[in-house]
């Protein structure tokens, strides 16, 4: 039983070593890579949208290890053949959240805190009120929601929700989120 504690203990130590080595290799990104990355994410979101497909993206440097440790790591360049697979229906990761650390998707099928609030409006489901719970424990991070039901495309920060992004209104809202403006 001690042996087993203690390597599983190991296995997140060294874990965490690797991410955090990868978050500091992160720093060098190239903005043309990170703008790449903002087209890709956009790219999906919009295809995920006209199909029906509901999303969970997280962008932030500050997530605890508990969120990303709940999900599949993935430590994969962002691309939007890999967000939209993540997100395709039936598979196993669609129902969590996928997060982005840096230039890359380092977890997916995360599980996160919903919000308390309870003056939500009805049409708000689970990725919604987990968006907004997750914004409001880490106030620095930017989720963003596609409606499964409605396909419209939303960014929370802070708490507080947009909906009903296009796609120039997604971009500024993600080049904030990667700290290009």
């Amino acid at each position: 039983f001690f042996a087993q504690d203690f390597i599983r203990a190991m296995f997140r130590r060294s874990w965490k070593r690797w991410l955090n080595a990868d978050r500091k290799r992160n720093v060098d990104v190239s903005i043309e890579d990170v703008k790449n990355s903002v087209s890709e994410i956009i790219k999906a979101c919009q295809r995920m949208s006209k199909m029906d497909v509901g999303a969970l993206i997280i962008v932030s440097d500050d997530i605890s290890d508990t969120i990303v440790e709940s999900g599949t790591q993935v430590n994969a360049q962002i691309s939007s053949d890999l967000l939209e697979t993540i997100f395709f229906p039936k598979t196993p990761l669609h129902d969590g959240a996928v997060v982005i650390m840096g230039n890359r998707v380092v977890a997916a099928g995360c599980y996160l805190p919903l919000t308390q609030a309870m003056n939500l409006p009805r049409e708000f489901g689970t990725r919604h009120r987990a968006a907004i719970g997750v914004s409001e424990a880490y106030p620095n991070a930017t989720v963003i929601v596609v409606s499964e039901e409605s396909g419209i495309i939303s960014a929370v920060h802070d708490g507080k929700i947009k909906r009903y992004l296009d796609a120039e209104q997604l971009r500024a809202v993600l080049n904030c989120a990667f700290r290009l403006t």
